[in-house]
C-alpha cells in the first residue's frame, strides 16, 4: 500500500455540494467521538465499509492488519457496544484538530482522499498529551447528500501508544 499519486485539481473538479458534504462528515465523525457521542460514530459510514488503524511502518510495508480492523459497519456497532459496557480503560477523551481535506482520486462512484490529523487525549485528573497524529485514507461516498466513508484507513505517524487504543482515532 502506498499513497495515491496526486492530481493537483481533484478538488476543484468535485461538485462543490459534494465538497460540503465531505467537510460536514469530516465534523460529524470528529464530533461524534471528542463530545461523547460514540454511539453516532458509525453512521459516518456505509453497511459495507471497512475501518482500519495501522501504523504508518505496517501501511507502507502492505500489512493489512494492525491496532483495529472492523470489515463492515455491524463491526463498527459491536466495538461501539464493548467500549460502552465491556471494555474496562482509564476514563479519557479526545479532541480532533484536522487539516483541510484532499480530494486525492475518483473510481467506482467513490471519492478518494486524505486528511491530516492530530488528536491530543486528556485524563480524568486533566493531564493533556498528543495522543496521536498521521493521516485518513479515506474512500467517500456521496447518498442523498450525505457524504459516507466506504473505507477509513487510519494511518498512525508513531508505532507506539502509551495506552490502549480505546476510542475510535
Amino acid at each position: 500500500m502506498s499513497s495515491v499519486t496526486r492530481t493537483p485539481d481533484l478538488n476543484a473538479a468535485v461538485d462543490p455540494r459534494a465538497l460540503a458534504c465531505i467537510d460536514r462528515l469530516m465534523a460529524r465523525y470528529c464530533s461524534s467521538i471528542d463530545n461523547g457521542d460514540i454511539s453516532s460514530w458509525p453512521d459516518c459510514f456505509t453497511d459495507d465499509c471497512t475501518y482500519r488503524i495501522l501504523t504508518r511502518t505496517d501501511f507502507e510495508a502492505g500489512r493489512d492488519f494492525g491496532i483495529w480492523f472492523c470489515s463492515a459497519r455491524g463491526m463498527l456497532l459491536d466495538r461501539v457496544s464493548a467500549i460502552q459496557s465491556v471494555n474496562v480503560f482509564e476514563p479519557h477523551v479526545y479532541r480532533h484538530v484536522i487539516g483541510p481535506t484532499e480530494i486525492v482520486g475518483m473510481a467506482d462512484a467513490r471519492i478518494r482522499c486524505e486528511t491530516s490529523f492530530m488528536i491530543v487525549r486528556t485524563g480524568y485528573e486533566g493531564t493533556m498529551m498528543i495522543f496521536s497524529a498521521g493521516r485518513y485514507i479515506d474512500q467517500i461516498v456521496i447518498e442523498d447528500e450525505r457524504a459516507l466513508l466506504h473505507e477509513r484507513i487510519v494511518v498512525t505517524d508513531s508505532p507506539r501508544y502509551d495506552t490502549l487504543v480505546a476510542l475510535p482515532l
